[in-house]
C-alpha cells in the first residue's frame, strides 16, 4: 500500500480476481449443489452463459438466468448457512496473500476498507465479517414472503455501472462524498466504472498490482 495514505481514505476492493485468485461464484455452486448438479445447472443455462460469452448478452442477464436455475425454490436461511461454512472453509484457500496483506496494512493505517462484489452476499458477508473488513456492497437474491429463493437478484447485480451506484450510496450515508479520498481495486471490465470514480486505482495481477 501506499505509506502517504491518511487515516479515514476509503478503499474500495473487488473480490473475485482481485481478493481472491479466481471467481468465487462456480466453487459456491459446486459446493451448494455437487458437481453433477452444477453440471445440469450449466447446461440448463448454457444459452445464457455461451450468449455471455459472446457478448451478445449482458453479464447481468447470464447470471440472473444461471442464480435462477441453480437455486429457485430453495430456502435462502439454508442457503445463508451453507454461506457461512463455505466462507470458513473454502474460501481463505483461494484468497491472493499479496492482497490480504495490503488490506491489512490499509486496516491498520485506519482506513476505511470496503468490499464491492457481484457475488453474493450469502458467502461474503460472513467472510467480510471475519476479515474485519468494514462494509460489504454485492448481489443479493430475490426472496419472495416465506424465505424461498424467486431466482435473480433483489435490486441490481453488483457489476459495472451498479458498482458506482452503491458506492455513492455508501459514501451519502457516510456523510461522505467523491471529493473524499477513494482507492479502488479491481481485475476486470466491470470493475472499471468503480477505478474511475476513485482519486487512485490499480490493476490486480496474480503476484502484483499496477496502477490503472
Amino acid at each position: 500500500m501506499d505509506a502517504d495514505v491518511p487515516a479515514g481514505t476509503f478503499v474500495f476492493f473487488d473480490f473475485d480476481g482481485t481478493l481472491s485468485k479466481r471467481d468465487s461464484l462456480l466453487p459456491f455452486l459446486r459446493f451448494t449443489l455437487g458437481t453433477s448438479g452444477l453440471l445440469w445447472t450449466c447446461l440448463r443455462a448454457s444459452p445464457w452463459l455461451i450468449g455471455y460469452g459472446l457478448r451478445l448478452i449482458s453479464n447481468n442477464t447470464a447470471k440472473k438466468h444461471l442464480l435462477s436455475i441453480a437455486f429457485r425454490g430453495k430456502k435462502i436461511s439454508a442457503l445463508q448457512e451453507q454461506g457461512r461454512i463455505f466462507a470458513d472453509m473454502v474460501l481463505p484457500r483461494m484468497l491472493q496473500p499479496h492482497m490480504m496483506a495490503r488490506l491489512a496494512g490499509y486496516q491498520k493505517a485506519g482506513c476505511c476498507c470496503v468490499l464491492v462484489s457481484a457475488s453474493l452476499d450469502i458467502y461474503l458477508l460472513p467472510w467480510t465479517k471475519a476479515a474485519g473488513i468494514d462494509a460489504t456492497l454485492c448481489s443479493s437474491l430475490s426472496c419472495d414472503a416465506s424465505g424461498q429463493v424467486r431466482g435473480g437478484f433483489k435490486g441490481a447485480n453488483c457489476h459495472g455501472d451498479e458498482k458506482v451506484r452503491r458506492i455513492r450510496a455508501f459514501l451519502e450515508k457516510r456523510g461522505a462524498g467523491t471529493s473524499s479520498t477513494i482507492l479502488a481495486y479491481g481485475d476486470s471490465r466491470g470493475d472499471i466504472p468503480m477505478m474511475k470514480l476513485a482519486n487512485r486505482a490499480w490493476w490486480v495481477r496474480a503476484h502484483s498490482v499496477v496502477p490503472f
